[in-house]
């Protein structure tokens, strides 16, 4: 069986994206505390909101200057000696006329809670996007209101968004350029992170070459496929046209990279092209997922699909990590099951619930494990709403069974407990999530009471 989605809505509409060039070089002038205090969720962590200031000398000859917010979030001491350059997520400013500062969105951060701040990661996330300078200004109101740091500063070109990226891989590496005594160490190794919109960004920074100074040792590339980008300079910085696969597969740069899709982004963004051998590269597709499960984002919709995408973001960090400073490799990559149609398009295969076969499966996920069934789904986990909103459709959408289906598949609670330790186990085993989110499964699979019902029937 197979499943067909109609995505036009969503390829034309879910890249707002402003623009880059060619390759040039900059340098870090200043880099300016506004604020500093102690991290309020964990312990040993500074931050800091600050101002970059840079030079960009361009591939044309020109020259210029920029002046972006970033957020800096880093261990007193005892650091891991990586860092993370964050690029926050821009896109509901380019499609939701009127949006507020509030949707420039630090997505390491909601796909990860405090797993970076836990483990020793330096983290800096910095404005990249002339669009969003543009739109709010230079410098934030001085009224007393609370505003997001990441919304002010001055951008002169959008191509110079790529410069500001490297800039803030080389700081994290020599942060000199700090104002103030008691910032961040030197870290050895960089990622980057970008999710959704700013994925695209990691895919074309990647294809194009960008990354031929080495600013980045790994990168993450969260829900997303393998579609590279167009950008312009000119007002109102938006194409509007459907995505396209990258024109240079990312693996041919040498650093290590991981893309985790959902099943959404198979359908709609060209993950199936991001299916690569290269050494260098793994791509993990996630069945049943969204592009913005309510674990992430919620509210976009009373019954979104909830299938939490975090526990492999927190080990996809941990295993890249590992690649990129000690040349431990990732797991393999694992790809939903399907057929690549003539107009490239990817038509999933599903089992008898209407579930994507293959792929990472998660233990809402049916499965075989050594002979025994493991996974346990409560229903239908759809990768698209068929809406006109454009959110509310990457929300996806969850269509549970019946409370007579439940006590049927799952007629005690250890019943279901077995099943969803059994999955939890599998994947932490194979280095897919890490062990406190297979004990989180297993323990809020004890909670929930799934299979007390029928058992008092009995």
């Amino acid at each position: 069986m197979q499943v067909r989605t109609n995505i036009s809505i969503l390829a034309k509409s879910l890249i707002a994206l402003t623009a880059l060039s060619g390759a040039a070089s900059a340098e870090v002038i200043s880099v300016t505390v506004d604020k500093s205090q102690p991290f309020d969720e964990v312990s040993g962590y500074q931050y800091i909101e600050a101002t970059m200031k840079g030079n960009v000398h361009r591939d044309d000859g020109s020259e210029g200057e920029y002046s972006v917010p970033i957020v800096l979030i880093y261990p007193q001491e005892n650091g891991n000696g990586i860092g993370v350059v964050d690029l926050p997520n821009s896109a509901p400013i380019h499609l939701m006329p009127g949006a507020g500062e509030e949707w420039i969105l630090q997505h390491t951060r909601t796909t990860t809670e405090n797993y970076l701040f836990e483990t020793g990661y330096t983290y800096i996330s910095v404005q990249w996007d002339k669009l969003v300078t543009d739109t709010f200004g230079a410098v934030p109101p001085d009224d007393g209101s609370e505003f997001n740091h990441l919304a002010y500063g001055t951008i002169e070109r959008g191509d110079d968004a790529f410069q500001i990226i490297r800039d803030a891989a080389s700081f994290l590496r020599d942060p000199v350029a700090f104002a103030d005594a008691g910032g961040p160490a030197p870290v050895d190794t960089v990622l980057s992170f970008g999710y959704s919109q700013t994925g695209a960004l990691i895919n074309t920074f990647l294809a194009r070459g960008e990354n031929a100074n080495g600013a980045f040792d790994g990168n993450l590339i969260g829900k997303w496929g393998l579609a590279c980008v167009s950008y312009q300079d000119e007002p109102p910085f938006i194409i509007e046209s459907d995505p396209v696969p990258c024109p240079a597969h990312p693996a041919s740069d040498p650093s290590v990279s991981i893309m985790i899709a959902s099943e959404t982004d198979v359908i709609a963004f060209f993950a199936h092209f991001a299916r690569s051998d290269a050494e260098n590269w793994r791509s993990y597709e996630l069945a049943g997922v969204s592009h913005i499960p309510a674990s992430i984002i919620p509210g976009f919709h009373p019954n979104q699909n909830y299938a939490n995408s975090q526990p492999v973001f927190r080990a996809a960090f941990e295993n890249l990590g590992l690649w990129a400073a000690d040349d431990i490799p990732a797991p393999p990559s694992k790809h939903i099951s399907g057929t690549i149609e003539a107009d490239d398009s990817f038509l999933i295969d599903v089992d008898a619930d209407g579930n994507a076969l293959g792929g990472l499966r998660l233990p809402h996920m049916e499965q075989l494990i050594d002979g025994k069934v493991g996974g346990a789904p409560l229903g239908y986990y759809i990768p698209i709403n068929p809406v006109d909103d454009i959110f509310v459709m990457v929300a996806g959408l969850f269509l549970p069974f019946s409370d007579a289906e439940l006590a049927e598949r799952y007629p005690t609670p250890g019943s279901y407990v077995s099943r969803v330790a059994r999955a939890a186990e599998h994947l932490e085993s194979n280095g897919y999530i890490l062990p406190h989110d297979k004990d989180t499964y297993v323990q809020e699979a004890a909670q929930s009471g799934i299979g007390r019902q029928a058992e008092s029937r009995r």
